[in-house]
């Protein structure tokens, strides 16, 4: 066999050109193959004297660009034309090959591959008769044909037999389209210097450089003393653009218009609600900052990431860790809407099921499918009337245009007339002026790109939702404890609770019989965590099930009284008369103390080393999740009392008395005492040796009502929940008004339409007005009324009655401070006042009765209810005003 090998080392001599030809392409072919023997256009020559691969077929390049210019060849004579380069895809012997940067010459004779350029380190070429092989490191990577001393090489051009949409996303909807530009959310226009100065020193610290000007226009947030004297301070200087005049403030204006196209088209595009507007805009601007050219990478130095720039509001199926599954076959993965990106790792997802937004990394897009715009199409694209709070501001201007005609009342003037809609970016914390005589009518002012009007789009239209993180949460088996990373700690607090019960003889062991209904139990374990999250404690309780026992075999009686808010009340204004000390107790494992008079049988819980199907648990005790612990424990804690000299009060069954030189008054909610008197540390010492009580000292926090001592007085308020309330809401920098309700005007029953609108809203009316009812009941009586009139409507609840909601938030940020007040007087006998509003529902003509006793001349019940009966006149509904009054 006669077999030369050639080692060819891939080492370009360049040679001299002229600087004409240089200057041309700097694409050089020697073109040692040019002939008129012609081949098949599915050949190709492999020669060492290109620096370019040249294909002569436009059908080879699967992607092209097309451009002309000409290429320097060895014969002068010759020319030679590029119209464009591309990428080729070829098949030689079933081996894919793609070739990057080839060229198109028409006018080539044969197709030419750059030896050069398909190998970046050297190679071997064998020659076997009329036959040559490549290889590299010992392997064969193409071999062909000698023919007239050319390496030629025969290759098939690919055909698709099956086709299939591309992976890539959709750029064209995942990207929008050179100044770097920064967001910042406010929660009003106070906050502007303080955000200014944390983005100034922000810059100044990542770039190096200083701030030297800025050029704002003139609204008072920017045209003030503090802003003028950060300016002086810092040396920088302030520039003010003309009033009425933003084409001289061009960048500002034309950024704002950036981020509000690309949020409206993100808007239509997902069919996503308007409450969902800061999502969009901060979506806008991830996109404006990595848009073709690229200020991202101008600011920072550093190319944008985009390869996580998906379509805003398309259908995703996000990952569900093993562990929070509810099941061992559960689905592992949930359905959601895209919202954006927190960062260069993580996306932000609406789970559709529970309104909740997650962070996941793991997310499949299908970024065709809008879920929330094809629910709207399947209805033909009939869509629901836009129930924005644009229409909630129309209808309360509405309603105060109407007092204008009617009314000569409050001269409102254009600040206070901004008080009527809600503004999370304006929280002027002063209360409305109270009306005056006269009235100014304020014409509305045309809203310009950066408008101070701020409407109540802006406020979320449903429950703050908290960004959820797919991590820790309490195993809800016993299970799942055992399998989690804090199993040592779940067992030990299991260990700790039998250990309670067996302290306290809670059960017994037992044979188990054939007569003998068993009932299930399950662990519940739940970590107590402070106002950062942080864990406190682990807690472990067994809980029977409940739900399986029969009345009349393993239970008889199940009711048990609850303290009532306005004996506690009675309770803490006749303490504060009387200079008494008001004390709180709390009995530790409540339900474990309380003997049981019925005979229940348990079966053997998680956790415990026994033969579950002979043994069984007796019960001696009460334990949690059993039907009859709450009354077992009543009647276990009100005999202690009695036989210690206590009598319970006829009015209300958790009230007890002891008489004596030095009387006692307890109020009891299941496991919450609280003790009045002067004598109290006997009593202490004694009720925490019977039930393992906990003495918390002067009573801090009673049923969620804040208990604030004085030397004569006491204080009950709820600021705390309030807060949370607005928080809840969105409504924290709300704008305060001064009546709970709107002066003259009636709620009416809804209408379908105003139904549907308030269906858009998803929100729980019930849960809301639930919420203030016990506000009401608890520590705010101005709250009554409008309580009262918004409890009417529960079941079929209007946009109206959710604006008036709305309206009593509002009330509540500005009397958040506001609460019961109990002083020393001895004087005052018990006092009480009732009064009728005659017809006052337009619909059925029913009347609303308003009641409250005083004692000691302090408030401690108070009721307005809507009379079930229509009355003749306004002195009989006044007549069965009294009557409740007396039945109270």
């Amino acid at each position: 066999m006669n077999t030369q090998n050639f080692v060819l080392h891939h080492k370009i001599t360049t040679k001299k050109t002229s600087e004409a030809e240089t200057h041309q392409t700097g694409m050089e072919a020697l073109l040692m193959t040019t002939g008129n023997t012609s081949t098949s256009p599915f050949t190709l020559v492999i020669d060492c004297g290109e620096t370019h691969h040249m294909f002569n077929n436009r059908s080879l390049f699967t992607n092209f660009t097309e451009r002309s210019e000409n290429i320097s060849t060895s014969n002068p004579s010759s020319n030679l034309v590029c119209k464009g380069h591309g990428t080729v895809k070829i098949i030689i012997k079933n081996k894919s090959f793609t070739l990057l940067n080839c060229l198109f010459v028409p006018k080539l004779t044969k197709n030419l591959v750059s030896l050069l350029d398909l190998c970046k380190a050297p190679i071997t070429i064998t020659r076997d008769n009329s036959m040559f092989q490549l290889s590299q490191n010992n392997q064969t990577f193409l071999s062909g044909k000698l023919i007239n001393k050319l390496m030629v090489v025969f290759f098939n051009q690919p055909t698709a037999n099956l086709t299939k949409s591309s992976a890539n996303p959709p750029w064209h909807l995942c990207l929008g389209h050179p100044s770097n530009q920064i967001i910042q959310f406010l929660n009003n226009k106070s906050e502007v210097c303080d955000k200014f100065v944390s983005k100034k020193t922000l810059i100044e610290n990542t770039q190096d450089r200083k701030v030297k000007r800025i050029l704002t226009d003139a609204g008072g947030e920017f045209v003030n003393h503090q802003f003028k004297s950060l300016a002086s301070q810092s040396g920088f200087i302030h520039s003010v653009s003309p009033l009425y005049t933003p084409e001289h403030n061009g960048f500002a204006e034309h950024a704002n218009q950036t981020k509000l196209d690309k949020a409206r088209c993100l808007l239509l595009t997902s069919n996503l609600p308007n409450c969902y507007w800061a999502e969009e805009v901060n979506t806008a601007m991830y996109l404006v900052k990595r848009n073709k050219q690229s200020p991202y990478f101008l600011w920072t130095g550093v190319a944008p990431k985009i390869r996580m720039s998906r379509t805003f509001g398309c259908k995703v199926v996000f990952h569900v860790p093993r562990n929070l599954c509810s099941w061992k076959l559960a689905s592992t993965g949930e359905i959601g809407i895209f919202l954006g990106i927190t960062n260069e790792s993580a996306y932000r997802i609406l789970e559709i099921s529970d309104n909740k937004v997650y962070t996941s990394r793991h997310v499949t897009f299908f970024e065709n499918n809008f879920p929330t715009l094809n629910n709207c199409e399947e209805s033909n694209n009939n869509m629901i009337p836009n129930t924005s709070w644009n229409s909630f501001v129309e209808e309360e201007d509405k309603l105060y245009n109407c007092l204008e005609e009617v009314e000569e009342k409050a001269s409102i003037s254009e600040d206070q007339s901004e008080d009527m809609s809600i503004s999370s970016n304006l929280g002027n914390k002063g209360l409305e002026s109270p009306p005056r005589k006269r009235i100014k009518v304020i014409e509305p002012r045309h809203p310009t790109l950066i408008n101070s009007d701020i409407s109540e789009t802006n406020i979320l239209a449903y429950p703050r939702r908290p960004t959820t993180h797919l991590t820790h949460s309490d195993p809800n088996t016993f299970n799942k404890a055992l399998k989690s990373e804090e199993s040592i700690t779940w067992m030990s607090t299991v260990t700790k609770e039998l250990n309670n019960m067996k302290e306290l003889e809670v059960c017994e062991e037992v044979p188990i019989k054939d007569n003998y209904k068993l009932i299930g139990t399950t662990w519940v374990f739940k970590t107590k965590r402070n106002e950062k999250q942080d864990i406190l404690e682990y807690k472990a309780r067994l809980c029977a099930q409940g739900f399986s026992q029969t009345h009349g075999i393993d239970f008889s009686k199940t009711f048990a009284p609850t303290g009532q808010l306005n004996s506690l009340c009675t309770l803490i204004s006749h303490s504060a008369s009387l200079g008494l000390r008001c004390e709180q107790l709390d009995i530790k494992r409540a339900f474990l103390n309380a003997p049981l008079e019925d005979e229940v049988y348990l079966s053997i819980p998680q956790g415990l080393d026994c033969d579950k199907k002979k043994i069984c648990f007796k019960l001696k005790k009460a334990i949690y999740g059993l039907r009859q612990a709450p009354i077992a424990l009543y009647h276990h804690l009100s005999n202690w009392l009695i036989d210690w000299g206590f009598k319970v009060s006829k009015a209300d069954s958790c009230v007890f008395h002891h008489n004596g030189n030095k009387p006692i008054w307890l109020f009891v909610h299941v496991d919450d005492i609280g003790v009045f008197g002067k004598n109290l540390p006997k009593f202490n010492t004694e009720i925490e040796a019977e039930f393992s009580t906990k003495i918390l000292g002067l009573a801090d926090l009673m049923l969620g009502i804040k208990v604030a001592h004085e030397e004569n007085s006491i204080t009950l308020s709820q600021c705390h929940y309030i807060d949370s309330l607005l928080d809840l809401y969105g409504m924290t920098n709300c704008k305060p008004v001064a009546t709970a309700l709107m002066p003259n005007t009636h709620l009416e029953a809804a209408s379908d339409e105003d139904k549907k609108n308030f269906s858009v809203l998803n929100v729980n009316y019930f849960s809301e007005i639930g919420s203030l009812r016990y506000l009401s009941t608890a520590t705010r009586p101005d709250l009554s009324f409008a309580v009262s009139a918004l409890s009417q409507f529960l079941e079929s609840p209007g946009t109206q009655h959710w604006h008036a909601f709305l309206h009593v938030l509002k009330y509540l940020k500005g009397t958040c401070s506001i609460g019961l007040t109990y002083c020393r007087n001895n004087q005052e006998p018990p006092t009480a006042y009732s009064d009728a509003d005659w017809g006052n529902c337009r619909l059925s003509q029913q009347s609303v009765t308003g009641y409250l006793v005083t004692i000691h001349d302090n408030l401690v019940i108070w009721k307005t209810r809507k009379q079930p009966t229509v009355s003749l006149s306004s002195a009989e509904a006044k007549y069965k005003a009294l009557t409740d009054l007396s039945c109270e």
